[in-house]
């Protein structure tokens, strides 16, 4: 399960094209990622709870670690995925 999670990331990143410099500067501060992506990012599905969202979020950060994996870019990964937890928990919690 945790392969496919770090897969369905790195999958992720290079289809939507945030994995280059360019696309982070723009998105930060302002949500540029859908709620449908946040979801596919974290593997969630819509009726979950804010505590799964937190659980899945963290277990990703813990996976993407420079400490875990050395060869990926881990600030523009770890970037996505609280990008990705911040817009479910606002939309979803709030």
């Amino acid at each position: 399960l945790q392969i496919m999670q770090l897969w369905r990331l790195i999958q992720f990143l290079k289809n939507s094209g945030r994995f280059s410099q360019g696309q982070f500067g723009k998105s930060q501060g302002s949500s540029s990622i859908s709620n449908e992506e946040a979801y596919k990012l974290l593997g969630l599905s819509k009726g979950c709870s804010k505590e799964e969202v937190l659980k899945a979020a963290n277990q990703l950060q813990k996976k993407i670690h420079p400490d875990m994996n050395i060869n990926l870019k881990t600030e523009r990964l770890s970037q996505l995925v609280n990008e990705a937890k911040d817009k479910i928990i606002k939309s979803d919690f709030s």
